[in-house]
């Protein structure tokens, strides 16, 4: 009987003292970055010739990587969007979303976070809210675009980044792909198990649920119906904290990853875009 209370009284300290170092321990569950060598860099690496690499400065120092889409098939564009991806790999990995979007006729700045690909520093939430910062700035203070004419897009982790630079700064509309509503949640869809207590964490929690509801700007919440990494139901969380004007697309038979390798993503992408641009925007 010793022994058994003794176990379970260990087990108990084992789940406290991990939940002291939750601070710690939740970044290593939540970014998955991977770099890039020199030789990498440019995106003719990558089968992109008509895209350029661009450096962006940051506040408190590190140096951005990133590449610069133009609109395909036109004189000129008809917008720009900056799109945030995911929580690992790197810009390489996304660089056939950005084509597909500047296919659309729009500019594509396509950004790696700190600690990703050649970007310098390391991965942190603020961190990867600055960033998004720094290049909205560069991209409308230095490349001149007009932000009444600028998108955010932004999938899975991405799309909390984009949730958080939109509340405030002056944008188009905001599309957010593969949304959940915190980290926490994820974790609780992940380790039903754990207590709710353990699953709560202040530091890398990614809020969009408390962000999306001061976003002013039109927005387009979209989710994969077979999404097994995050469940679509999330994303609808979103959606509905969202304030209108805003859209949602459930798209039948994707999944969390191939969410963009379906036909009817691209046709809302191309909907919505020329809607708020022509300022013809109605909700469904």
């Amino acid at each position: 009987m010793e022994f058994l209370f003794g176990v379970v009284l260990g087990f108990v300290g084992l789940l406290v003292g991990l939940r002291l170092l939750m601070r710690r321990i939740v970044p290593f569950f939540v970014f998955y970055p991977e770099s890039l060598q020199p030789q990498e860099s440019h995106p003719r690496f990558w089968g992109f010739p008509d895209a350029t690499e661009v450096r962006i400065p940051t506040p408190d120092g590190p140096l951005l990587h990133g590449w610069w889409f133009p609109a395909m098939g036109t004189d000129s564009s008809s917008g720009a969007v900056i799109y945030f991806h995911g929580n690992a790999g790197h810009l390489g990995d996304r660089g056939t979303v950005a084509a597909a979007l500047s296919g659309l006729g729009l500019d594509v700045l396509l950004p790696d976070y700190r600690g990703f690909g050649m970007s310098e520093g390391k991965a942190s939430e603020t961190g990867l809210y600055s960033d998004a910062k720094s290049v909205y700035r560069w991209l409308v203070d230095e490349r001149g675009v007009d932000p009444r004419r600028l998108f955010l897009m932004g999938n899975s982790l991405g799309s909390a980044v984009a949730a958080d630079l939109a509340m405030e700064h002056k944008v188009a509309g905001v599309v957010m792909l593969g949304a959940f509503t915190h980290t926490p949640a994820i974790a609780r869809h992940r380790i039903r198990w754990l207590p709710d207590w353990y699953l709560e964490w202040n530091d890398t929690r990614f809020d969009s649920l408390a962000r999306v509801p001061h976003v002013r700007a039109p927005i387009l919440v979209g989710a994969g119906a077979e999404d097994r990494v995050i469940p679509p139901q999330e994303a609808r969380l979103v959606f509905e904290a969202a304030r209108p004007p805003k859209r949602w697309l459930l798209v039948e038979g994707a999944g969390h990853n191939d969410i963009f390798s379906h036909e009817e993503l691209w046709k809302e992408l191309y909907r919505f875009t020329h809607d708020v641009l022509v300022g013809d925007l109605t909700e469904n």
